[in-house]
């Protein structure tokens, strides 16, 4: 009997060791981006709101304040639409850097176009679009909608047309970008397509 209690108290240290790993884990990676929020601000797809020199709503990986593999700045001689754009820009090819949204609502049954702009100078880029569930914890599609290396030097427009499935109630885009490189990006929507 003494056995199978050692056995069960052994199981229990076990469980919490690997509970406090998991969450450490987990804190560390979200401590590898950074983020500015701001909820005047929506989805901030021209960058034109700012705080400390970064766009609000959206995060980037890893952290360009702990990580120099990633400079992000906003670009006032470029721009696609409004003042100014998002510039990126990392001299390694090792590691994948990026940015993504910050969830954007949709509504089942209707139809979204998902565009943005880009210039490109020896990155490559993929975008990824996820739509998750209302929870944000349940990505219920998740689909490369970009994959371009081709240098731009002028502004360069993607777009797509999402329709919006039952259980479906956010869309979130990454943008991965391997370097060495620059990358602009403006002009970022997801907007219902009304007829």
């Amino acid at each position: 009997m003494s056995g199978k209690l050692h056995v069960k108290k052994r199981h229990k240290f076990v469980s919490v060791t690997m509970g406090i790993i998991v969450s450490f884990l987990l804190a560390s990676c979200q401590s590898n981006e950074l983020s500015k929020p701001n909820n005047e601000a929506g989805l901030n797809g021209s960058f034109e709101t700012t705080d400390s020199g970064y766009p609000v709503n959206w995060a980037f990986f890893p952290n360009p304040e702990s990580d120099d593999i990633v400079q992000i700045s906003v670009d006032t001689t470029k721009a696609q639409e409004g003042k100014q754009s998002l510039k990126l820009a990392t001299k390694q090819s090792e590691k994948t850097v990026g940015f993504r949204s910050r969830r954007v609502p949709v509504q089942p049954g209707k139809t979204y176009n998902i565009s943005f702009a880009i210039q490109n100078d020896g990155c490559t880029l993929k975008v990824r679009r996820i739509v998750q569930d209302r929870s944000g914890t349940d990505n219920r599609r998740s689909e490369i909608i970009v994959d371009t290396s081709s240098p731009t030097s002028d502004w360069k427009a993607f777009e797509e047309t999402l329709v919006v499935s039952d259980g479906e109630a956010n869309v979130v885009l990454v943008f991965l970008v391997e370097g060495p490189g620059t990358l602009w990006i403006d002009d970022v929507h997801v907007e219902e397509v009304t007829e």
